[in-house]
């Protein structure tokens, strides 16, 4: 049986997600996939101290990484697979990061990805902006877009309305509590709508605290998948505010639960969401466009429905695991 191998540095973020959600796709359509995480601390220890720690061999003939570090994986004359999920160079993004982020990224991010790219015999990423953004950066012409997958058996609309204990209208944030996600920008969203309207937010992998606190912010913690494809059912809107996204799994996640979404006009966002059809897309950081839009949606409950309809039409046949596994098995096999 044809088995690959996916070699990962846990951070804690949409690539831990996507490594454990593209295993079990695999696994599901009969291909082999073992999973080998590392510890987070090895992201930010210099390469060359970490690589001779790393395993010498691999069961797998074929592996599968991220490109931040993919070619510490390359071994023998083994297919190399790297992701690019989204590129930190994007110019927007670069403008608020700060000196030693940049550093960080410019010093030691960027030679190691072009290292990865030269190595890699197949360079993949998660978006068409992605794909944009990696050939301005990197001059790389010959990356692939296999768009990421959604368990849509269980982020699935609700069989029976959420029970209501009052008549405000519930906002659900999902998402690592960061600046890039515009965790920021909640606070100030909530304050311009007024009382009516509350929002659930969930920790994170991260488990850090957003910045800013505010009394109709109620925090549901790290949830497992159970518990977060019920916050998605329960929630009236999906309000996600980020300045940079690869993908955008909680949107796509939300749009599988059958949710109106209220996000950004930017990145591979608009990838996901219709303007009009399947929620709204709004100017970064312009919090006024983002109360606008969230009330038009509450009041408005046949138009939240027909949205959400629209998305789950929308995901269920582009977006499945089978689906994805399947463009991942093409792939491998071109290799193998």
């Amino acid at each position: 049986m044809a088995s690959v191998s996916f070699e990962v540095i846990r951070n804690y973020s949409g690539a831990d997600v996507y490594f454990t959600l593209l295993q079990q796709a695999l696994t599901r359509c009969g291909f082999s996939a073992e999973l080998r995480f590392y510890p987070h601390i090895c992201e930010f220890l210099p390469y060359h101290v970490l690589q001779p720690f790393l395993p010498r061999s691999l069961h797998a003939p074929l592996v599968h990484s991220k490109a931040e570090y993919g070619w510490l994986f390359a071994r023998d004359r083994r297919p190399l697979v790297v992701v690019l999920a989204h590129s930190v160079f994007d110019p927007l993004y670069v403008r608020s990061k700060g000196l030693i982020k940049r550093l960080y990224h410019d010093t030691k991010l960027a030679p190691s990805i072009r290292r990865s790219f030269d190595r890699a015999d197949r360079i993949v990423t998660v978006s068409q902006f992605s794909r944009r953004s990696i050939e301005e950066k990197f001059g790389r012409r010959d990356v692939r877009v296999i768009y990421n997958g959604v368990d849509t058996e269980l982020f699935r609309p609700a069989a029976e309305p959420s029970p209501r204990t009052d008549n405000r209208v519930r906002l659900l944030y999902v998402g690592n509590l960061i600046p890039r996600k515009g965790a920021d920008l909640l606070p100030r969203i909530l304050d311009r709508l007024g009382p009516n309207f509350v929002l659930e937010y969930t920790s994170g992998l991260r488990t850090r605290r957003p910045s800013g606190v505010h009394p109709r912010m109620e925090c549901l913690g790290r949830l497992s998948h159970p518990q977060l494809a019920q916050a998605y059912q329960r929630c009236d809107i999906f309000l996600f505010p980020s300045r940079l996204e690869g993908f955008g799994y909680p949107v796509a996640e939300a749009m599988a639960c059958g949710k109106p979404v209220v996000t950004t006009n930017y990145a591979s966002l608009p990838e996901l969401v219709e303007d009009g059809r399947g929620g709204f897309l709004c100017p970064m950081d312009d919090v006024d466009a983002f109360a606008e839009r969230i009330r038009l949606l509450a009041a408005d409950r046949d138009l939240r429905a027909r949205m959400g309809a629209y998305n789950r039409a929308k995901i269920e046949p582009q977006f499945s695991l089978p689906q994805w596994a399947d463009r991942y098995i093409q792939l491998y096999e071109e290799l193998l």
